[in-house]
């Protein structure tokens, strides 16, 4: 903020200063209209001990949707609009002010359709303002009560799941279900697998089978892997659904009949020697933008930036090798470069990451493609060909078939609980939905998804909250399923292992860099962590106990202030490990590390209670020690459930606190009551981490 100046004494007055805004849309194109400036009367005597600038915005026009750290006020000064702070809008026209708190993202647009809207907008920095409106934020989850659906990504079922997939989107949706959940937030993870890939099919060409005996033999391994893994589902829908089908051309025929959808002739990639158009996993080639040659489909895994067929460098056939030639065909297309307006308006609301914020920014930053509808495959959803028989025979492109894959859960859940479909349940819900994918699905989570979702229907909101995660490789090298580089979900998860292997997933999870799974680190974080670490705490509280109060939980007396600061900490345990596992915020690496954090102080406390009760065994302050102890161990139980749902629901039974039922958040930690016996004997973790990959099978 800059300092007020002080106009020397005796100084002259300037002369007054008049500055006339705009009122006619045809005053926009006289010389020396600025859109936005600092008004020349703002340096007066000096510059002014806050921010301020004239804005004028045509018809039509809008303002980048924007956040920042300082207190604004817009005071509008002529012509009508609508201001939108945080997803809430009102109204606006000249006379009126808004202030604008720290942090909410916020947009003025003008509604007019043939008069300018100018406004003054001034900011300042308010360091106590921004400490309020972050403490309310972090209070008060985005929502407001609305049942959430968590999407992750389906999973191809061209194979089984790996501890690289399980770590990214399927994980990560479970912690954040389990998190919404423990403080009574209504939450469904909608799940299924992906209806028709061609590496689906490439795969089945290989052992023999047709596309859906592959395919449901393939699911059936990937809901034993989620299952072992402990990743609990509301809906799954799997590639054979009736359903599916139906809403899928439901969706393609009502954007066809309103032009959204169309016919167009490009050049293709063609295998003479196979008599075939290549697609997906029938055609290898270099991604035009990066050089990367993990190419599937319409962007690159690498980089994430999509490119047409014609666009890929040296293509060929994945089948016989030939090069390929190019050729001309017909396909349905769905251009994106109409949807930019709404896409982009719509993506500068949803939280997402740093990383993805730049990409969708680079994306944007070009003209958007055409994205395919339609494509030549054996297998999949067949599409009514176009009035002159050119697209024939061809069937839906899996990535236009997002949105009715969602379409086909939600109408799912919606039935399930009892509605028509899934139009009545969202009018009468409301819901927010969460995405969760890797980067590499980038462009058609953020830009696929939404706008042919967006495009169908305006009765289910978009996403509000994206959760990206990079490459989880194992020993240095990424988790490849056909080189059997792969450790499998299924045979890894048991119910002595699942709670240690969700805490290691948890805490080496790749949500910003990729990260590595590696055996031998692994085996040392059960061991110091776990075993040495939680488990050893746990059996020295179930040994004080036993020893000094005989198993039976004591009253709390008198307080040192060893006693004050552990509850302190257990109080900041309680309030931060939910915080980092709601959607907007959530961090699960963060949320582990506060567990071994928490764990580590709890036995620096332990150290203080031997001491205490060595010197007065009986007394008030060993009696609140070790009453602080069990309220540790029962926060614990409530907090760690969704890393670890074994351990928090063994513990909460041992205390008899119960388990599952809601916390609220900003309610104080409890005590377990006094008089209740108590044993927290393990074990509670094994030192079995013996780990197979595939190759060792």
């Amino acid at each position: 903020m800059r300092p007020p100046a002080v106009r020397p004494y005796g100084a002259p007055r300037p002369a007054m200063h008049l500055i006339p805004i705009p009122r006619t849309t045809a005053e926009l194109d006289l010389p020396g209209f600025v859109r936005s400036a600092e008004p020349d009367w703002a340096e007066g005597d000096g510059p002014l001990p806050f921010n301020l600038r004239r804005v004028t915005l045509r018809p039509g026009e809008i303002t980048a949707p924007h956040n920042h750290h300082d207190t604004e006020v817009w005071v509008i000064l002529d012509g009508e609009g609508e201001v939108v702070s945080d997803r809430k809008s009102a109204p606006v026209r000249g006379g009126d002010t808004i202030r604008l708190p720290p942090l909410s993202t916020h947009t003025l647009r003008n509604t007019a359709a043939d008069r300018p809207l100018t406004f003054l907008t001034t900011w300042w920095e308010d360091m106590t303002a921004l400490d309020r409106a972050h403490r309310q934020r972090a209070g008060h989850p985005a929502g407001g009560g609305r049942p959430v659906l968590l999407l992750p990504s389906f999973p191809t079922p061209n194979g089984e799941l790996h501890l690289g997939h399980l770590v990214g989107p399927y994980l990560g949706a479970d912690l954040v279900r389990r998190g919404l959940a423990a403080r009574g937030t209504e939450a469904h993870l909608l799940l299924g697998t992906v209806g028709h890939q061609s590496q689906v099919a490439a795969a089945a060409r290989k052992e023999g089978l047709s596309f859906y005996e592959l395919a449901e033999r393939n699911t059936d391994a990937i809901q034993e892997a989620l299952a072992a893994a402990d990743v609990k589902w509301s809906v799954f829908v799997r590639p054979s659904a009736p359903e599916y089908p139906r809403v899928a051309r439901e969706v393609f025929e009502e954007l066809r009949d309103r032009g959204a959808v169309v016919a167009r002739t490009v050049p293709a990639n063609y295998c003479a020697p196979c008599g075939t158009f290549l697609f997906e996993a029938f055609v290898t080639g270099a991604c035009p933008h990066c050089g990367s040659r993990d190419t599937a489909g319409i962007e690159c895994e690498a980089c994430a930036l999509p490119f047409a067929d014609e666009e890929l460098r040296d293509p060929g056939c994945a089948r016989c090798g030939s090069p390929a030639e190019q050729r001309q065909l017909t396909r349905w297309y769905l251009p994106l470069e109409p949807l930019r307006e709404r896409l982009t308006g719509w993506l500068r609301t949803v939280r997402m990451s740093a990383r993805l914020r730049a990409y969708t920014d680079r994306v944007l930053a070009g003209p958007l493609p055409d994205l395919p509808v339609s494509t030549v495959a054996p297998d999949g959803i067949p599409v009514p060909a176009d009035p002159a028989g050119a697209t024939g025979g061809q069937r839906l492109y899996s990535a236009f078939e997002l949105a009715a894959r969602f379409l086909t859960a939600l109408d799912t859940l919606a039935r399930d609980r009892g509605a028509a479909g899934w139009r009545e349940y969202a009018a009468a819900e409301n819901p927010r939905t969460v995405l969760f994918f890797g980067f590499d699905n980038a462009f058609l989570r953020t830009i696929v998804f939404p706008a042919v979702l967006g495009a169908f229907t305006d009765r289910v909101a978009l996403p509000d909250t994206m959760i990206c995660n990079e490459f989880y490789t194992l020993g240095g090298q990424k988790f490849s399923t056909g080189r059997l580089h792969a450790v499998w979900g299924r045979e890894v998860f048991r119910e002595e292992t699942r709670d240690q292997l969700r805490l290691y997933l948890a805490a080496t999870r790749p949500d910003v860099r990729r990260r590595d799974f590696d055996i031998a680190e692994y085996a040392g974080f059960v061991r110091t962590e776990l075993i040495d670490g939680w488990e050893s705490w746990l059996a020295s509280v179930d040994a004080r106990l036993a020893k000094h109060f005989g198993g039976t939980v004591p009253e709390a007396g008198s307080w040192n202030a060893e006693a004050e600061r552990f509850y302190g900490q257990i109080r900041e345990l309680r309030e931060q490990v939910p915080r980092a596992l709601e959607p907007e915020r959530f961090d699960a690496r963060g949320a582990a590390e506060l567990l071994r954090l928490f764990v580590r102080r709890a036995r620096r406390f332990a150290e203080a209670c031997e001491d205490v009760l060595a010197a007065a065994p009986g007394s008030g302050d060993a009696r609140t020690c070790v009453a602080l102890e069990l309220m540790a161990v029962r926060t614990l139980s409530e907090v760690a459930g969704p890393l670890a749902p074994v351990l928090a629901a063994r513990l909460a039974g041992r205390l008899a606190t119960g388990a599952g039922s809601p916390v609220a958040a900003g309610d104080p930690p409890g005590w377990v009551p006094a008089g209740t016996p108590v044993t927290l004997a393990g074990p509670h973790f094994t030192a079995d981490v013996a780990i197979r990959t595939a190759a060792d099978r």
